[in-house]
Parts: C-alpha cells; sequence; structure tokens
C-alpha cells in the first residue's frame, strides 16, 4: 500500500511539474511574441516618423543662406538617414521588400555628410547641388505620403506584423495583400528616385574606373606571354612548370593567375593584368632562415627590384620587420615639384636571410596611377605652420596628395613632429588651409 501511494505521489508530482512547465513556457513564448510585435510596431512607425522631419529638415537646409549655416543643417539629415536605416533593421528585412528604400537613404546620407564636412564658405554647394536637395524634397514628400498610405492601412487592420512575417515566410495569401503592395510600391518608386537624382558624375565615374583598373593601356597577353611576364618578375628558372587560369568573363578588369611549386616543395602564386601585364599580386610561401640581411639593406634591394621592373618614380616611405621578413610601403613621388601621393602604394616583403623579394601588392599604385596635374599650393609653407597648434613642434615638413573624406584627392602641406611625448602626422589643405587629417605615428 505503501508503495502504490509514494508511486502516485511521484506520478503526480511528475504531471504537475510538466503541466507546470509546460505553462510557464507557454508563458515565455508569448511574453517573446508580444516584445517581438512592440518592437514591430514601435519600428515601423518611427520610420514614419523620422520620414516626416527628414522632409522637414531638407527643406530647412533649402530656405538657409549658403555657408557654415548649412552644416548643422545636412549633418542632421544625414542622422536622420541614419536612424530610419537602424528602424528599417528591427523589421523583418529579410522578407520585406525594403532594399531600393536603403539604397536611396544611404544615397541621401552621403549626399548631405559629404557636402556637409565640406568648409561651405570656401566651397559653397553648387547650383546642381542646390537642384539634388531640391529633388531630394521634393521625393521625400512623395516617400513620406506613401509611407503615411501603409501606416493608415495598418491601423485600420489592426495589422500583427508576427501574422504578416508569417505571411511572409510561408507565400500564403500574400498576392493581394495591401500593405505588401505598398511595400513594393514604395521600393518600386525608390528605384525610380535614385536612378533620376544620383547619376554619377563624371568624378564618381573616375574613381570607379580607377578601382576597376579599366584605364590600363597595352596589348591583351596570351597565356605564354602571361607565363614569361611572371618568370621575368620573379626570376624563377625558365624551365619551370606553372597553373594558369583566367579570371571569369565579366570582372571588373581581366587577368591571368599562376602558380608554381620549386623544386624544394615552395609554393608561389602570381596575378598579372591580362591587358599590358602588369603585376597586381606576388607571392612566395617559403620558410625564412636565420636572417644575416638589415633591414635598411632590404630596403635597398627592394627599391633595386622596382626600378628593375619599371617603378621607378617610387620612394620607400615605411619600413617594419617581422618574423624575418621586411615589410615595406613605397609611395609614388611626382617630381620636380616633390610631392608625394599617399594613396599610390606598392607593399614589398624581403627575406631577411638572403634578400629575396617574397611578396608584391601592387593594386594600390596602378588603381591610382593616373597622371596628375601638380600645381604650387597657395598656402606657403610659414603659413600652414602657423595653423598647427603653438606646442606641435614640426621635425619634417613636404608636400603630399591624400584623399579627403568625400574621397577626393587634396594636395596638401605635410608635417611630422612631437606634442608631449608623441608624435604626429598633419595633413594641412594647400588651398583652404583646412586640416584634412591628424595621424598618430
Amino acid at each position: 500500500m505503501m508503495k502504490k501511494t509514494i508511486l502516485f505521489s511521484l506520478l503526480f508530482i511528475g504531471i504537475f511539474s510538466a503541466v507546470t512547465w509546460g505553462a510557464y513556457q507557454k508563458q515565455e513564448k508569448e511574453v517573446l511574441k508580444s516584445h517581438m510585435e512592440n518592437e514591430y510596431q514601435r519600428a515601423f512607425h518611427e520610420i514614419n516618423y523620422q520620414m516626416d522631419l527628414l522632409h522637414d529638415q531638407i527643406g530647412s537646409a533649402l530656405a538657409m543662406n549658403a555657408g557654415k549655416n548649412l552644416t548643422p543643417a545636412l549633418t542632421e539629415v544625414w542622422r536622420l538617414t541614419s536612424l530610419i536605416h537602424s528602424d528599417i533593421g528591427h523589421l523583418p528585412l529579410g522578407l520585406l521588400p525594403f532594399n531600393e528604400m536603403e539604397g536611396f537613404l544611404t544615397n541621401i546620407g552621403n549626399f548631405s555628410y559629404q557636402t556637409a564636412v565640406r568648409d561651405l564658405n570656401s566651397s559653397p554647394m553648387t547650383d546642381d547641388e542646390y537642384e539634388k536637395l531640391e529633388t531630394l524634397y521634393s521625393q521625400s514628400e512623395q516617400l513620406q505620403n506613401e509611407l503615411r498610405g501603409i501606416q493608415e492601412k495598418v491601423l485600420a487592420d489592426n495589422l500583427e506584423w508576427l501574422e504578416l512575417e508569417s505571411l511572409l515566410a510561408t507565400g500564403d495569401h500574400i498576392k493581394n495583400n495591401s500593405v505588401i503592395d505598398g511595400f513594393r510600391k514604395v521600393d518600386k518608386s525608390v528605384k525610380g528616385y535614385a536612378i533620376e537624382t544620383f547619376v554619377m558624375t563624371e568624378q564618381e565615374t573616375a574613381e570607379i574606373r580607377r578601382k576597376q583598373l579599366s584605364h590600363i593601356d597595352g596589348k591583351e597577353l596570351t597565356e605564354q606571354e602571361a607565363v614569361k611576364k611572371v618568370k621575368d618578375f620573379t626570376g624563377v628558372n625558365k624551365d619551370q612548370k606553372m597553373q594558369v587560369s583566367k579570371s571569369l568573363d565579366g570582372a571588373n578588369y581581366p587577368f591571368y593567375s599562376l602558380s608554381w611549386e620549386s623544386e624544394d616543395g615552395n609554393q608561389s602564386n602570381m596575378d598579372v593584368t591580362v591587358k599590358g601585364g602588369y603585376p597586381l599580386y606576388f607571392l612566395n610561401n617559403r620558410k625564412v632562415g636565420e636572417e644575416t640581411v638589415s633591414l635598411y639593406d632590404a630596403g635597398e634591394k627592394a627599391a633595386e627590384f622596382l626600378e628593375k621592373q619599371g617603378f621607378d618614380d617610387v620612394v620607400l616611405e615605411n619600413s617594419r620587420q617581422d618574423n624575418g621578413i621586411a615589410m615595406l610601403t613605397f609611395i609614388r613621388l611626382i617630381e620636380p615639384q616633390n610631392v608625394y601621393v599617399n594613396s599610390d602604394s606598392i607593399h614589398i616583403k624581403v627575406a631577411l636571410d638572403d634578400g629575396e623579394v617574397i611578396g608584391f601588392l601592387g593594386m594600390d599604385y596602378l588603381q591610382n596611377g593616373e597622371d596628375r596635374d601638380v600645381g604650387e599650393p597657395s598656402l606657403s609653407e610659414e603659413e600652414a605652420i602657423e595653423l598647427l597648434h603653438s606646442k606641435f613642434s614640426v621635425e619634417e615638413s613636404r608636400l603630399a596628395i591624400i584623399r579627403d573624406e568625400m574621397g577626393d584627392e587634396v594636395l596638401c602641406r605635410e608635417f611630422i613632429g612631437t606634442l608631449g611625448e608623441d608624435t604626429y602626422r598633419i595633413f594641412i589643405n594647400g588651398e583652404t588651409g583646412q586640416e584634412e587629417k591628424v595621424e598618430k605615428l
């Protein structure tokens, strides 16, 4: 009898525990669903509210006089696009058609930020930029009205986002869903806005062209000619067998990729452009023995190697060593003005056991390597020094071309010096006197 009582007690406790745990799990699930639903609702209504503010802020920027007053207004436009992006990220993005809207907001944000960060007193907005801003004002109003229409449907139908997410995931009953149709209409409209408003300027097109290496000249190489180019560059035995493959059709810049294994088992790889056979990348994966070459001598050997390969307009910018390998960076030097171009860089690896070049990366040099018409900066060296911090002690000075925050090349006065116990590199715009960049060395 006692055994039966104990058995029934344990059974009762087990059933009670299971029921209690099930109820707890159900409650937790409901709490989670409620939290997700509230988050979706909040994000959607915030998008509408922020879009209203964005439209108003663009209008405010249009009404302002040119100059420094525009900077905070355009910065606020950029901030609002970031907030809308954040709220979009809290909706079921993988299912809702928001791709075009996100891209459009990115373009608005980039335009407003790039305009805001420049000195609008010395370089005010152009007529084309004002026209673009007026177009954005009109387009944001249309987008605002379409989102309001969706919001009205959501409120009228007492829409639950979790239910909508489930329908989108399964594909059930969404063909005639007014909310989904509304989002699709918005995305289609925004795609039209982007095409109409953000046509690439010549400068932007040139930037992409540089990145694609489409400006490179030269005849197209056959596989055999590419092999000869690589052997001449690396100095490997003429009888060395190499595997050759070509980049897929549609590549931004067609190239040959070659690989080979030396007699001692070391694997090497190199890429060269199909047009002209320019070296893009080379790496010899071999073990490095005991160091016998100094870092200075490695720099000298790398410079000789580059000059032999036709890179006679570069100078050593910085060097360091790591695990028996010298890591060297060379940059372009424009003569006779003696202007250093930081973005036109070549990276070299030299083995410190015998001074052999075992690594090369020339993409940056080739991408940016167009002829430049470099004039004298308006700002003298003395005038630029006056703009530096009073406690900054100048040790070196030179002219340099860098890219500013908008990606444009600017001619600067470059200063290296100390402030306290730290060393800095400071770039002062040679035309405007603006402090373009500060680097701690």
